[in-house]
């Protein structure tokens, strides 16, 4: 029972992300040209594909811990909740953070866009995800893969996992209210009121950033989004394939990963 409520508040495989699985770039190779690099874009696909399911891990892991801590330990150990929630939570926004570089990998593929294309849109980023996002906004804003990440564009919930993904990796993993006393990297010195000296106040830290509710509140939805963006991609490149003479079928016609030329 209590895995049964935590799977619902997970993702559920789709049949598309199945296909993707199943893709053979080898298989794909035979209906393209030796120069062609949308074979290519069916690993970063599978790439991505596996990246989710680790993030969906992720998450059902949060929720299993803090149920277990809060719900069955007696007595409740709200700590050790906070800390393993924490712990998933983290993980599952790393990950997802690099489930949306390989769908970004495979977009550049799948579209054939060349660096020269990319180059003006890399001068304030790092992030190959905002720089493909930049790039199809501009260039190519009727495209279908262009209408589907839409939805992380205009997402509040992705753009504060990313941030908080960004703080964890290159400054201060964000600070966590149920942890205990926490510190900001920050000169501890502070003005007196008079503004003529300085004082050390100690012992009671700095205010959290999140609560570990906070951190499911938005990575929670923004892996349902992606999964959704994911699948509109993957649709994509499968009737991609299909003038070239590769199909995935399913037994319903829509997909399990059966291959055909």
């Amino acid at each position: 029972m209590e895995l049964e409520k935590i799977s619902k508040e997970v993702l559920q495989p789709s049949d598309l992300q199945d296909i993707a699985r199943s893709f053979s770039p080898d298989f794909i190779s035979s209906g393209f040209s030796s120069k062609s690099n949308i074979p290519i874009a069916s690993v970063c696909l599978q790439d991505a594909v596996k990246t989710l399911g680790e993030t969906n891990y992720a998450l059902h892991e949060v929720f299993a811990h803090k149920r277990w801590y809060l719900e069955k330990k007696k007595p409740p150990n709200k700590i050790a909740a906070a800390y393993f929630t924490r712990f998933y939570s983290d993980d599952a926004a790393l990950r997802l953070y690099s489930a949306g570089e390989h769908l970004a990998n495979g977009i550049i593929m799948m579209l054939e866009i060349n660096d020269s294309e990319l180059k003006p849109y890399r001068k304030k980023t790092t992030s190959q995800q905002s720089t493909v996002g930049h790039f199809l906004l501009k260039e190519k804003a009727t495209h279908t893969i262009t209408k589907a990440i839409s939805t992380l564009v205009n997402s509040t919930e992705w753009s504060k996992t990313i941030e908080y993904r960004n703080d964890w990796v290159h400054d201060q993993p964000p600070l966590i209210k149920e942890l205990g006393i926490v510190y900001k990297r920050k000169n501890r010195w502070e003005k007196s009121k008079t503004g003529k000296s300085m004082v050390l106040f100690g012992g009671s830290g700095d205010k959290p950033e999140y609560s570990v509710d906070d951190l499911i509140n938005f990575i929670k939805p923004a892996m349902f989004q992606f999964s959704e963006v994911l699948d509109s991609v993957i649709e994509f490149y499968i009737k991609l394939l299909e003038p070239h003479g590769i199909r995935f079928e399913s037994d319903n016609g829509e997909g399990n990963g059966d291959a055909a030329i």
